[in-house]
């Protein structure tokens, strides 16, 4: 027997599964927010979800170098001018960054995310050392919930995903988190 809600018809069997997922999304948002009690946190399971990082904490995470020696660090480029190499992923702090980051016309890998993802952060680790193999381009972390205009623009859906943007034309495209595939993505694109 189905339960049909608009064109969408799902199982009774499954109607249960899917209202105990949805209340599970629902208090995980309270917990990253610091509004469910821990008892509750620590019963769904929900305590290895952070709270999302303030914005004077520093969004580096590939290596240990400090700000000022990843500064010094330059690239010289095909055209003869000076760019900074890249070896942490940074996290999006604005749409405006992003904007800046695409108007230098250079290759940038964006990984879709949220807080809530597993497989995201599973993947990250690979992440940061493919930040690091590849750093003459810029890797970012761009979050689902807190830039869902960046994400429709991209028509992501899945997460992770993961693309290369060069201006405005989108280089390539991978989504999930296996990590043989994503490194063959890399080697195809970058």
């Amino acid at each position: 027997m189905l339960c049909c809600i608009g064109g969408v018809c799902v199982p009774y069997s499954a109607v249960v599964p899917l209202i105990l997922l949805g209340i599970k999304w629902v208090l995980a948002k309270l917990h990253l927010y610091g509004l469910l009690p821990n008892f509750i946190a620590e019963m769904m399971n929900l305590k290895h979800l952070q709270q999302q990082p303030q914005k004077s904490q520093p969004s580096s995470c590939c290596n240990s170098e400090n700000e000022s020696s990843k500064r010094s660090k330059r690239k010289k480029t095909a055209s003869g001018s000076n760019s900074e190499i890249s070896s942490v992923v940074k996290r999006l702090e604005s749409e405006e960054e992003f904007d800046d980051l695409l108007k230098k016309n250079a290759k940038v890998v964006v990984k879709f995310t949220a807080t809530w993802c597993v497989p995201c952060e599973n993947i990250h680790p690979f992440y940061q050392e493919k930040c690091k193999e590849y750093s003459e381009y810029d890797f970012i972390t761009v979050d689902v919930d807190d830039f869902d205009d960046i994400a429709g623009k991209y028509s992501v859906a899945i997460m992770p995903t993961f693309i290369i943007v060069q201006g405005d034309t989108t280089v390539g495209t991978y989504r999930g988190s296996s990590q043989p595939e994503l490194g063959t993505f890399f080697n195809e694109h970058l």
